[in-house]
């Protein structure tokens, strides 16, 4: 998988909202731990969401930003004003393998290796940390993240400086006891029954009602409108396996997935070319046909889906401030000739 580590970045912190193992920042007494550990003040305010820092760069009030391992500008669709954002930024950093979109657009691009060019661990999101070993030297001028943000903390005079791995271990096993298993967990997962019970009763339908609701489109006229699904192949989101010859020879182009009784009603064909439309515009691909795809349902994957996200709406959950921009109203019709 292509975001095996979301897990662990979380459990260090690396989310506007907590602070390392997941303990919320608005709690005065994880601060306060915090802060005798670290030594230095930590602020309560929570950082800014990803589409309140679009909302910022549009409006001029968020002058610079830094992305990490990130490519927004081909992640996220049009209609987030990704674009726009990112060009009236005053300066822009990214921190990357590869010369992304994002990072052609950057005024400074800082050489990240890979996995496999340095030491740590993954968090699976079961929980378990498996440990990972260098196995290449490193390559031209790239250097481990870690070492980026050290080298950037003394040039702005606020240093925050690790001899080696093995001291950013020591650290998180100090602060997080548990992170010093590797492997599975010893005891067995638990469900808690009566929060799920309480979920059901309390707050399911009105999420079913209200946040998980698919926006209202104008783009058909008949109960056979499909809904665009932009989801991976397995773990293949393409940002880094579209570099890989031997995964494009399995897949290589993208493609409309229909289920054949779909595609029946509307006189299409296995390999046929098909207009998908709606209202923030048109996209033309071949088609294929696949049991698996629920009915009412056109699948496109994300790994090759530039000119498919022109089709996409964006929008924002209330309560994460989370953007959702994987699926849209959309009508399917077969191009003639084809």
């Amino acid at each position: 998988a292509e975001e095996n580590n979301d897990q662990g970045a979380f459990e260090m912190g690396g989310s506007g909202s907590v602070l390392p193992g997941g303990q919320l920042l608005g709690d005065p007494e994880v601060r306060k731990a915090m802060s005798k550990s670290w030594g230095r003040p930590i602020p309560d305010a929570q950082a800014s969401s990803l589409p309140q820092m679009i909302e910022d760069a549009q409006q001029g009030t968020l002058k610079a930003l830094f992305v990490v391992g990130e490519n927004p500008l081909a992640s996220l669709p049009p209609s987030s004003g990704i674009r726009s954002a990112l060009e009236k930024l005053e300066f822009l950093v990214c921190q990357e393998l590869f010369l992304t979109e994002t990072a052609q657009k950057a005024h400074v691009v800082l050489p990240a290796c890979s996995y496999a060019e340095k030491d740590g661990t993954f968090t699976n999101s079961e929980g378990h940390i498996q440990s990972v070993r260098k196995a290449i030297d490193l390559v031209g001028e790239s250097r481990p993240d870690w070492e980026v943000f050290s080298a950037l903390s003394v040039m702005m005079n606020d240093s925050i400086e690790y001899e080696d791995v093995k001291a950013i271990s020591k650290e998180i096993h100090n602060l997080l006891p548990g992170t010093r298993t590797l492997g599975p967990s010893p005891l067995s997962a638990q469900t808690d029954s009566t929060v799920i019970a309480r979920y059901l009763k309390t707050d399911y339908q009105r999420d079913i009602a209200t946040r998980y609701q698919l926006p209202a489109d104008d783009s058909g006229d008949g109960p056979e409108d499909l809904v665009l699904q932009v989801s991976q192949s397995l773990f293949h989101s393409g940002k880094f396996s579209r570099k890989a010859k031997g995964l494009l020879q399995v897949e290589s182009t993208g493609k409309l997935y229909l289920h054949p009784e779909d595609a029946a009603r509307r006189g299409i064909g296995e390999g046929d070319t098909v207009k998908v439309s709606n209202r923030l515009g048109e996209v033309v691909t071949p088609v294929g046909l696949r049991e698996r795809i629920p009915q009412g349902v056109a699948m496109f994957p994300e790994h090759f889906d530039e000119e498919v996200r022109r089709l996409l709406s964006y929008s924002v959950d209330s309560e994460t401030q989370v953007p959702y921009y994987k699926v849209a109203p959309v009508r399917v019709e077969k191009v003639e000739g084809t």
